[in-house]
């Protein structure tokens, strides 16, 4: 496995660690912990982070006898539409501050996701009806299917949402801790804290 580094103020090479948020898009936690915990993470040490959103959260997914692809969520319908947008946006949007940006701009009001989605492409000034055909075809479907993969892949297996991961790991802390302090525990992963870890 490659290590991917990149270096501090004080030229120190830093490993990056990797922050995967397995979510819900009209989870009331999902939505406070991507607006207070991992956007200010992210703002503080975005070049130190590798980021890995995964829309998906306690839904279920079902494949009929002629292979459609069908999602029930924990809340509801419009949950399971506006993950499909979630999962789209991510495969669409490479650069992970703005992907960010946009994911957390539509978490704040996802009732109508493509009222949201139209809002936040426009302030992010990227192209709604690319994600938006994405999300009502096929593609978003199997998309958000990926999503389900890897998160009924989890071990050990979801039983809160969002469930974090860092580096590939549920144990570094306690899940409490991560959803009450994530930039605090992500500078105690850190082999070589980044000098802004010493201000926390």
């Amino acid at each position: 496995m490659v290590v991917a580094m990149n270096t501090d103020e004080s030229g120190r090479e830093i490993e990056k660690v990797k922050v995967s948020v397995y979510y819900e898009a009209l989870c009331p936690d999902s939505k406070f912990f991507i607006t207070y915990q991992l956007v200010p993470a992210y703002e503080e040490l975005k070049e130190f982070l590798i980021l890995d959103l995964i829309p998906y959260g306690k839904a279920e997914t079902i494949i009929n006898e002629d292979g459609k692809i069908i999602f029930r969520c924990q809340h509801d319908q419009v949950e399971c539409y506006a993950n499909k947008i979630h999962a789209c946006v991510i495969d669409e949007i490479t650069n992970p501050e703005k992907q960010l940006k946009y994911i957390s701009c539509m978490i704040t009001d996802n009732l109508i996701p493509d009222g949201a989605g139209e809002r936040c492409g426009q302030e992010q000034n990227i192209d709604f009806k690319r994600i938006n055909k994405c999300a009502t075809e096929q593609e978003g479907s199997l998309l958000l299917k990926k999503h389900g993969d890897r998160t009924n892949g989890l071990k050990p297996k979801v039983k809160f949402i969002p469930t974090i991961e860092l580096n590939g790991s549920q144990g570094v802390e306690t899940q409490a801790a991560i959803l009450k302090n994530l930039l605090k525990v992500v500078c105690s992963v850190f082999k070589n804290k980044p000098i802004r870890c010493d201000r926390i």
